[in-house]
């Protein structure tokens, strides 16, 4: 026990960042799933691991150790993504297959860079599937300032984004509010933080997984909103707890599997009324 909450000391920034961000995520997910627009997510994503695998060559040609150099081409290329895609393919029918082309290029370009900076092998296990354990301070608290002002405002426009949402899908959305901006801002800064610090593994499955199992047993919103809740801060709490009590569980994957054990769990114990 005494072991234990020595680990916890260590981790006392990463463990309550973890917690946020995936829940931030599962919220962001949520809406993005509800527009019918999870593979463009996708594409986003991987377009921002682009930006800041792009970051990291850049540090090494330059001889320097900037992060914001990543942050920053990940986010700025995240947002030319997004904008390019709802300029060209939202309103396709076929978008789903362009998003995929495009998702194909984003690694295939990746994996290029890597090729071309020999040195960069070494980060992209750490950049795919990341490392909780071993994130900064620094990082852990970046990430857990930006997720709680997300969290805080998302709760605070629930009901707004997703009658957002709800108008995207029947195309009756005339024109992007300002709410409407704010969340793609909050999904691009989300994200390129998350994939920076936590590994790209660990962004998608935060962003979908919850929201995967929520969606089968909910009854209303509001129930839905707080499965959510349950699945991603419960899950991604005790499977960072199990990767601490073992020396060769991986924290990133112990996190995934913890949030989808208690979305099966939802599943097998909570019945409808």
């Amino acid at each position: 026990m005494s072991s234990l909450l020595e680990l916890l000391s260590i981790y006392k920034w990463t463990l309550p960042s973890s917690i946020a961000m995936s829940l931030a995520l599962a919220l962001i997910g949520s809406q993005w799933t509800a527009r019918e627009k999870s593979t463009q997510i996708f594409v986003l994503g991987q377009g921002t691991s682009l930006g800041i695998v792009l970051g990291l060559a850049l540090n090494v040609l330059l001889d320097s150790d900037h992060h914001i150099y990543s942050l920053i081409l990940g986010f700025s290329l995240g947002w030319v993504i997004l904008l390019l895609t709802e300029i060209f393919f939202d309103k396709k029918a076929n978008r789903n297959h362009a998003y995929l082309t495009l998702f194909v290029l984003f690694l295939s370009l990746t994996y290029l860079v890597t090729s071309l900076v020999p040195s960069l092998e070494s980060h992209m296990a750490s950049a795919y599937f990341g490392d909780l354990a071993v994130m900064s301070d620094l990082g852990a608290k970046a990430c857990l300032g930006a997720a709680i002002v997300a969290v805080v405002w998302f709760l605070k426009a629930w009901k707004k984004l997703t009658l957002s949402s709800f108008q995207i899908v029947n195309q009756s959305l005339i024109h992007k509010s300002g709410s409407e901006r704010l969340f793609d801002l909050a999904t691009l800064l989300l994200t390129a933080l998350a994939v920076q610090s936590m590994g790209y593994l660990f962004t998608l499955g935060s962003l979908f997984i919850g929201t995967s199992f929520a969606a089968t047993r909910s009854k209303n919103l509001q129930h839905y909103l707080g499965m959510l809740i349950l699945i991603s801060v419960v899950g991604t709490l005790s499977g960072f707890l199990v990767s601490l009590t073992s020396t060769i569980l991986p924290t990133v994957p112990s996190v995934l599997l913890g949030q989808i054990t208690v979305g099966v769990l939802v599943l097998l114990f909570y019945r409808k009324k």
